[in-house]
């Protein structure tokens, strides 16, 4: 790869700074424009609830992503679920900006650097969580940061940026742990830079025990929060059998007790099926011809130069770790987890780039600087089609949907009323009630986590009390019960058939 003193040669720093200023603001117009108005729905309303209430999450907990978001709530205008909103439309700016500086560096061409961070910013699969507030643009951040951090050491050799990169690495860990899976390509970056760094232990332990110590600190959000007895916990109303007062219940929430059935217990036939559906994920999200760049890169990656290698390798490894845990995984969103996957496809599409580039500058006829010019016109055209493109697709600029749906559901319900509903509708439910103040009567369950026999049991609670129950998710329920509609089909009535007719239309 070229060296620092080519970007240097090729503009000043002052001209490197504006133009990374310009490789974040052209992103955040793109993505403040299109951004949701309002809460979302899923986990987009489940993560803006517990930032506004400083609440505990579904594992591994989120507590970074709890404590910035609660920042941006103090924001004087919008409602909540919009300051949410914003805080991924920013992070996702800037991990257009950190991968900017990371190619300018690694390449010595600005132009590369600001085509391969439009190019991923403007790609479907990170668009669209950069729009809403979800966990996977703030971590997508943080990975490229850490990127950054860790090929600007390699440059610089100041240990500064290596303590640096272990206090973000365990406070990013907070935010989301499968950093974790990134964790043995940025260890190879680090290790590769300097064969002695092996016999130099102070200078790796330092910042190793610096990323445990920012570890430890985020995660004692869990302990601290779970003892202020929250008005959103998710673990004392699912899983009262687990105390985060202590280190036990605290490993339970950070290796995602919650969902720890879902790891590696895919099938052999899932798994191709999981690995045929990323390839398509990652072509549809970049197009042909930017994914044939990518795949350039790769191979000239690993045939290069020293620097290159290194480079490529270490991206080969966080691919593998990452894409390969999340193909084993159960979750039936599975094809919205790849943020890293995109983003070191990007990586490999910047070196092929920079292959293309080197050598058609070999060439110092007039021929030679049309070829160049072309290929920058030609990128850039990859750039604007992929804008264009998914524009109409990802504008949700006007998207109230979630909200009128939950203030729609809460119309329908009866006073004090038990309300069992699954992902789509439960989180958005906590909001209305949580943030705006909606409903304070209602019982809202999360059917997710009390399954069909649980749902049942509080289904028949509720009705020897004399409150009325409700779901949207009839699946819930067995033979035992009577569903029908109810004021206009999105929720149903829900009734034991053992419970006498004449009650029956009492409670009607």
């Amino acid at each position: 790869m070229n060296t620092t003193s080519r970007v240097q040669k090729s503009m000043s720093k002052g001209q490197s700074q504006l133009l990374g200023l310009l490789v974040f603001l052209a992103p955040f117009c793109l993505y403040f424009n299109t951004m949701a108005p309002t809460v979302y729905g899923l986990d987009s309303a489940e993560l803006t609830t517990g930032a506004y209430t400083l609440g505990i999450v579904h594992s591994p907990g989120s507590p970074l992503y709890l404590l910035v978001g609660r920042l941006f709530c103090f924001l004087p205008f919008g409602d909540v679920g919009w300051r949410m909103n914003l805080m991924s439309v920013v992070t996702g700016s800037l991990s257009a900006f950190f991968i900017y500086a990371t190619v300018l560096r690694l390449t010595g061409r600005a132009w590369i650097g600001v085509v391969t961070a439009w190019l991923l910013a403007a790609s479907y699969y990170i668009w669209v969580w950069n729009i809403v507030a979800e966990l996977y643009s703030p971590h997508l951040c943080i990975v490229s940061a850490l990127i950054w951090l860790i090929i600007k050491w390699r440059a610089t050799h100041h240990d500064g940026l290596l303590w640096a990169t272990g206090i973000l690495a365990g406070l990013g860990a907070g935010n989301h742990t499968a950093l974790v899976l990134v964790g043995p390509g940025l260890a190879w970056l680090v290790f590769t830079s300097d064969p002695t760094l092996w016999r130099q232990p102070g200078r790796f332990l330092g910042p190793g025990l610096a990323c445990l110590c920012a570890f430890i600190a985020i995660f004692l959000y869990m302990p601290i929060r779970s003892a202020a007895h929250p008005s959103l916990d998710y673990v004392r109303d699912y899983f009262p059998q687990v105390n985060l007062l202590t280190i036990k219940g605290v490993i339970w929430m950070i290796r995602g007790g919650m969902f720890e059935s879902m790891f590696f217990n895919v099938t052999l036939n899932e798994i191709g099926r999981h690995l045929f559906r990323l390839g398509t994920q990652l072509l549809a999200n970049f197009g042909f011809l930017a994914t044939a760049v990518g795949l350039l890169g790769l191979v000239s990656g690993l045939t290069g130069s020293r620097e290159r290698r290194h480079f490529t390798l270490s991206c080969l490894l966080m691919f593998l770790f990452h894409s390969g845990f999340y193909v084993t995984y159960g979750a039936s969103d599975i094809e919205w987890m790849y943020s890293v996957s995109y983003l070191i496809l990007a990586f490999f599409f910047c070196i092929g780039l920079s292959t293309l580039a080197d050598r058609l500058s070999v060439s110092t006829s007039p021929g030679g600087n049309l070829s160049g010019i072309a290929l920058k016109l030609l990128a850039g055209a990859m750039v604007l089609s992929l804008s264009w493109f998914n524009y109409p697709y990802l504008d949700l600029s006007r998207d109230h949907s979630a909200r009128v749906e939950g203030e729609h559901i809460f119309a329908s319900l009866g006073p004090q009323a038990l309300f069992i509903g699954m992902w789509e509708h439960e989180p958005i439910l906590n909001y209305l009630q949580l943030v705006d103040g909606l409903r304070p009567d209602v019982h809202v369950i999360n059917g997710v986590f009390t399954g069909p026999l649980g749902a049942q049991q509080l289904a028949c609670d509720a009705h020897h009390d004399g409150h009325p129950v409700y779901t949207t998710y009839p699946n819930l329920f067995s033979q035992d019960f009577t569903l029908s509609p109810f004021k206009g089909g999105i929720c149903y009535r829900v009734l034991p058939n053992e419970i006498p007719p004449h009650q029956k239309l009492i409670d009607r």
